[in-house]
């Protein structure tokens, strides 16, 4: 008869190899790029996970979504970041975050190490089909400009650039964004407070687009925020 120490060992050692197996991080849930559907939309390579396209109709929904987001960044971005962020590819996901939508990847060792496919590294995610249709929908516009804001601070402008944290460092001395308009209404502190990055692609989005934050447009952010504002006319001229 098997001691029942060794009995309790076998059982916690299936136990662990089932919730490994089910975990949807688990590296070996990965699913591979070569079973990806790669799409082109408006000039970007898209690639769409096969668990969307078991959904036609969300998957429908955010194809739209998408051309309609991309085709007008293609409308307002200068020629040169245009072109250099066409190379950043867009993976789509049916529900790879319940309460997450988009997201930029610049580590493949991250991703390695949380589960992720590593050929996503300099990407932009879109994390959930459904979330994405409906907040973009809702209050979130330009999200996908926000991602490629970051994509272009990371493989074009450079995380660390020194104009960027002196911007940034700008709006925290003078206390700006602490209570600030929110497009659903009253006032709440801007994410672009988070750090250098959110505040980077914060205002990427006021000056091309709309942002959910006051300054909601280019106007706004000239005037409330002029240090960002000449920020955003020379980085984006790289």
């Amino acid at each position: 008869m098997r001691p029942w120490w060794i009995s309790l060992a076998l059982c916690f050692a299936i136990m662990s190899c089932q919730t490994a197996i089910s975990d949807p991080t688990n590296a070996a849930a990965i699913t591979p790029t070569s079973a990806y559907r790669s799409d082109s939309i408006a000039g970007f390579t898209v690639l769409f996970n096969p668990e969307v396209l078991k959904h036609p109709k969300e998957a429908k929904a955010l194809r739209q979504e998408l051309q309609s987001q991309l085709s007008a960044i293609t409308r307002v971005l200068p020629a040169k970041p245009l072109n250099k962020l066409k190379k950043v590819r867009i993976w789509v996901e049916w529900q790879r975050k319940v309460n997450g939508a988009a997201e930029f990847h610049p580590s493949a060792d991250w991703l390695r190490q949380n589960g992720y496919n590593p050929d996503k590294a300099g990407g932009v995610e879109l994390s959930n089909t459904r979330n994405f249709v409906q907040w973009s929908q809702t209050d979130q516009p330009w999200m996908v400009l926000h991602e490629l804001a970051h994509a272009y601070h990371f493989l074009v402008v450079g995380y660390g650039n020194s104009e960027i944290q002196a911007a940034y460092q700008n709006i925290l001395d003078r206390q700006l964004y602490k209570s600030v308009a929110y497009v659903r209404g009253g006032k709440k502190p801007a994410y672009a407070l988070t750090d250098d990055k959110e505040y980077f692609a914060e205002i990427s989005e006021a000056y091309f687009g709309k942002n959910d934050f006051y300054p909601f447009n280019r106007a706004e952010l000239k005037k409330y925020d002029p240090v960002g504002y000449q920020l955003m006319e020379k980085m984006w001229q790289k």
